[in-house]
């Protein structure tokens, strides 16, 4: 806790400056204001009319629409602290919560967007950019700024050459561990395996010696993005697919290139290795029964340090621990999977888009830190595009003495994003992956995976033609020229 304090108050002295900086541009304007007085007094013309103008400032008032369902919350605290740091431009945030798309499909059609609005969540974000609902964001991108952020920042919400938000969330995958059931297991709580197949040894000691208390690994086979957290990431991490069985070298759906993965997990269920009941579990079972010491390994998004940190109850006192997600012995480990999320748009009937991308600049560069400079305890891992953020913050003792900071920050520098991922735009007919992958791991024993795998990959590249005729996507995108997984 000393250390968390520590930082705010470093962090505080940062804000102070900045808050410091706009009172002292507030009292050079009362200056001009007295000057003005005496020179009206002195009859001095052009004195009067230039600190008249001076003194006639106002503030741009600006709006920006969250989908946060609090006030209290890391954009509003940022955008707080951006109104405090400057006296030219106000931002109030209005929170929508679960009627955000609902208020801004209704803004849209009559035209009364906000000056700037959040796309997370959002069905299809980018239909509001080709609608010409947003502007672009080209003119104020520097050659400064695409050097300091990741590539991909540039590349999730491009269209045609036009970059209309950049995202400011990221998100990826890694095994979280109890450190406990593995030292219960005889296994080092320093070392998770490197290998699936050290994984699979470490799962099944950790079964063995659970004795049907606890159990090695946990997969929610109810939740849809299942397969996305576990197949995929192992999958895009070995340079097999992209999400959703994509093969981008190919420019098709290849199921068939997951299959030594489902076969993993198949052999993991099984034997017993599993939490049991995994086909009727979904990710919040699993979570709660992780920091009830139940399970000794599972796979989760980035986003869980923070929420076990400081959201969910109990993970504060579990011994839990992070590490890189484990791919084949000898396969060659390929880029890793970011998955960029939010960002923010300025509405093309803004009459400030300039002042309104000022606003947005702020955020990317803030959100990570300005919670824990309003509030000690919200101090948590930074997983900002911008590296020399997540430097900044990641280095502070408060962060690296946060459970699964180093195991989440270790590794930061080999993720990248793929710029178009097919799934999200198919209308399939038939089962989709997410159904038929459960029996696959479930029932191996009783199907043909390979059979089932190929029908499987049929519907999608069915799908997938028509999307390409429909212009919902362009072939050249498809299998972008030059790819592969480990350079990308």
């Amino acid at each position: 806790m000393k250390k968390r304090i520590a930082l705010l108050m470093a962090l505080t002295m940062a804000f102070s400056v900045t808050a410091c900086s706009g009172g002292a541009q507030t009292e050079t304007k009362t200056e001009t204001e007295t000057g003005k007085a005496e020179a009206e007094k002195a009859g001095t013309e052009k004195a009067e009319t230039e600190n008249g103008e001076a003194g006639s400032e106002e503030k741009i008032e600006l709006t920006m629409w969250a989908r946060a369902s609090s006030a209290e919350n890391n954009q509003t605290i940022t955008m707080d602290e951006f109104n405090a740091s400057q006296d030219k431009i106000h931002v109030t945030v209005e929170c929508y919560g679960d009627n955000y798309e609902e208020v801004l499909k209704l803004a849209s059609q009559s035209k009364e967007l906000p000056d700037i609005f959040e796309i997370s969540g959002l069905g299809n974000p980018t239909s509001y950019m080709e609608a010409g609902l947003a502007a672009p964001l080209n003119d104020y991108i520097t050659d400064d700024m695409r050097e300091e952020f990741n590539p991909s920042a540039f590349t999730k919400y491009n269209i045609d050459g036009q970059i209309y938000a950049i995202p400011h969330q990221t998100r990826y995958i890694r095994a979280y561990y109890n450190r406990d059931l593995f030292e219960k297991a005889g296994l080092d709580p320093d070392a998770f395996p490197e290998t699936l197949e050290g994984m699979y040894d470490a799962a099944k000691a950790i079964t063995e010696a659970g004795n049907g208390e606890f159990y090695g690994f946990g997969l929610p086979i109810k939740s849809g993005s299942t397969w996305e957290r576990n197949v995929d990431d192992i999958a895009i991490l070995s340079g097999l697919t992209g999400p959703f069985g994509f093969d981008y070298t190919q420019g098709k759906f290849d199921f068939a290139k997951q299959k030594p993965i489902i076969e993993y997990f198949a052999k993991l269920y099984e034997e017993g290795l599993m939490m049991p009941g995994a086909e009727s579990l979904d990710i919040e079972v699993i979570r709660a029964n992780f920091i009830a010491g139940k399970i000794g390994i599972y796979f989760d998004g980035s986003w869980m340090v923070n929420g076990y940190n400081n959201e969910i109850e109990g993970g504060d006192v579990t011994n839990w621990d992070v590490a890189p997600v484990p791919i084949f012995e000898g396969t060659e480990r390929a880029k890793d999977y970011l998955m960029l999320e939010s960002g923010h748009c300025i509405a093309a009937t803004s009459e400030h888009p300039a002042e309104a991308f000022e606003a947005i600049n702020y955020l990317y560069h803030n959100i990570y830190s300005a919670p824990a400079r309003k509030d000690a305890s919200m101090v948590a891992p930074s997983l900002s595009l911008i590296d020399s953020v997540n430097a900044e913050i990641n280095s502070t003792e408060a962060v690296k003495a946060l459970k699964g900071s180093v195991g989440l920050t270790t590794g930061t520098e080999n993720l990248s994003s793929f710029v178009v991922t097919p799934h999200s735009v198919l209308t399939l007919e038939g089962d989709d992956r997410n159904t038929v992958y459960p029996l696959l791991v479930i029932n191996s024993g009783e199907v043909n995976m390979d059979e089932e795998l190929s029908k499987l990959s049929e519907r999608y590249n069915s799908a997938l033609e028509k999307a390409v005729a429909e212009g919902l996507l362009k072939q050249e995108d498809l299998k972008p020229e030059g790819f592969d997984y480990y350079t990308r």
